[in-house]
């Protein structure tokens, strides 16, 4: 009986490497990366209260009866620009214009947007609307606090958490090396992108495919040459290939022939599992070679990134010692009937289409697993049960997302 999905991911998981060693890299070199160290803040953020827009710095009390018909007057004192503080106080009366970011002059406690008055000279305004106490104000340690543990080993560093350490003053940050990969296609008719084409061949697509999603995953692909379809071929890769924390292989785990990699693996490391009750990606191998996990994938391209996606990226974002790496499945209304029925869970390749309020999926029409097409556009993935349907449009099933960039 063919393993399912989860049954087959459990496995996988429970097999794996200890978490990788970290190093320290310059602030924009962690884009991508997993933070490494917990992040406690030395200082408030903001370390002064400043203007939340451009306006005049005043005493809230002044105007609490100010409106369009009872203007009232202040004296504005001068301008505060950012970066720029200044130390006199706001008395009764008076104002200060100040732009966005600039510290409030002592006294102040609210700002009076530029909208809700009206300028009489270079030193005199009205006020034409009340202001209460602390508005248009950001308060010093209004976004963290000196001592605040602000980030945690293990999150992902996004475009959103470089701002942040830089605005701690963090100039560099230690995080997780990426597992280094190593991907090895295997096939005769294989030639690498850039060569023509000779009778019967194609290009080797699939290692190139895998290697940006391992990128994407986070880890540090290596591509090697194709293995020829023998068995000497495949375990001299194999070996090669052994040096790398984690192994992919692409082709040759089916039943055909010239399909050595499981005898290979066998031989060299364990066979831990093949075949998963999936489509694409049914013949999906996992075992060990060496001490390091190994992944052999099948050769149709739809299939090897199927496969990568359930079983392979979990790995590597484990290894970085990211735990959330589930994507985000929800359950949407079919834009139109499905009308495939298959003995194996299916991950239908489909688009996001929103229709009013509603977003519905939409499988793509062609879902063969060599149809390399069919991933242009793809923002989900429909799951749907073996053995169940037809389902008609507006029918629910889950739906995984995929991002943009994976």
């Amino acid at each position: 009986m063919l393993m399912t999905v989860e049954e087959a991911q459990q496995r996988i998981l429970s097999h794996l490497p200890p978490v990788m060693p970290t190093e320290r890299v310059p602030l924009l070199q962690a884009l991508g990366r997993v933070l490494a160290e917990e992040i406690r803040s030395d200082e408030d953020i903001p370390g002064f209260t400043n203007s939340s827009m451009d306006g005049y710095a005043i005493l809230s009390q002044d105007v609490q009866n100010a409106h369009a018909n009872n203007p009232i007057a202040l004296t504005v004192k001068g301008t505060i620009a950012a970066g720029h503080p200044s130390y006199q106080p706001v008395n009764h009366g008076e104002a200060y214009k100040i732009m966005t970011g600039a510290p409030l002059p002592p006294g102040a406690d609210a700002v009076i947007q530029v909208e809700w008055t009206k300028k009489l000279s270079d030193n005199q305004i009205f006020a034409l609307a009340p202001v209460r106490s602390g508005q248009n104000v950001r308060p010093q340690g209004q976004d963290i606090r000196r001592g605040d543990i602000v980030l945690h080993a293990g999150q992902p560093i996004k475009p959103p958490i470089i701002g942040i350490l830089a605005t701690l003053g963090i100039a560099t940050v230690r995080v997780y090396q990426r597992p280094t990969v190593a991907i090895v296609s295997t096939g005769d008719e294989l030639i690498e992108p850039g060569s023509p084409l000779g009778p019967g061949q194609i290009r080797n697509s699939n290692s190139y495919a895998l290697a940006a999603a391992v990128l994407a995953a986070g880890g540090e692909p290596l591509v090697l040459s194709p293995a020829k379809d023998t068995k000497e071929s495949i375990r001299a890769k194999f070996l090669e290939a052994a040096a790398q924390d984690i192994i992919l292989s692409s082709g040759g785990v089916s039943v055909g022939d010239f399909d050595w990699v499981k005898d290979v693996l066998s031989e060299e490391g364990s066979l831990d599992l093949w075949r998963v009750n999936m489509k694409p990606g049914k013949p999906v191998t996992f075992g060990h070679l060496h001490g390091h996990p190994f992944f052999g994938l099948p050769g149709n391209p739809v299939s090897a990134l199927v496969t990568f996606e359930l079983f392979v990226r979990p790995v590597i974002r484990e290894m970085m010692n990211v735990h959330q790496w589930q994507r985000t499945v929800l359950s949407l209304p079919l834009y139109e009937s499905f009308t495939e029925i298959h003995d194996r869970r299916h991950y239908v390749r489909s688009r996001l289409v929103q229709k009013g309020d509603q977003v519905y999926v939409w499988p793509y029409s062609k879902q063969d697993s060599a149809v390399q097409t069919s991933w242009i556009g793809v923002e989900a993935l429909m799951i749907v049960a073996e053995n169940s349907g037809p389902y008609q449009a507006g029918d629910k099933l889950p739906v995984m997302l995929i991002p943009a960039d994976a």
